[in-house]
């Protein structure tokens, strides 16, 4: 999967990154099982994580009942189910979040600005060092045509 360059930045990593996790958001439109482009960028994103010692996880918001709103918690707020709430339990536990999405007519998906909406949502939390809950947090958004 990987191609030469890639193989050899790998090959010849600096640290050791074993503590490091982290949490790929996928916003296509499309449901899990289909094909996604967005997956398939993640994909090559992932195994050179994983050849660095990086644990990773995927999760396609499409495929979860995500409430629209900016709280953490929609279901505090009239709606009936939100599943946001877990999904947030796995950005706060990353060290790295990608979200990604395809790109419609030079926009980004509407589960992407969802998902974004949402991340606001505890933009002003803080952590056990008192700082703001993504501080000291990598993150990145890959853009491409689905």
């Amino acid at each position: 999967m990987l191609n030469d360059v890639q193989q050899k930045w790998c090959d010849e990593k600096p640290a050791d990154y074993s503590d490091l996790k982290a949490l790929f958001l996928n916003c296509t439109l499309k449901k899990s099982p289909s094909l996604s482009h967005t997956e398939g960028l993640f994909e090559i994103l992932k195994a050179i994580m994983e050849k660095n010692g990086i644990s990773v996880e995927t999760v396609r918001p499409i495929d979860h009942d995500v409430a629209f709103g900016v709280y953490p918690d929609m279901t505090e707020h009239g709606w009936d189910k939100d599943d946001w709430p877990a999904i947030y339990e796995k950005v706060k536990a990353a060290d790295i979040l990608i979200i990604g999405s395809a790109i419609w007519l030079g926009e980004k998906t509407s589960v992407c600005t969802q998902a974004i909406e949402r991340l606001y949502a505890s933009s002003g939390d803080l952590n056990e060092a008192g700082q703001y809950a993504y501080y000291g947090k990598v993150g990145g958004c890959p853009d491409h045509r689905e």
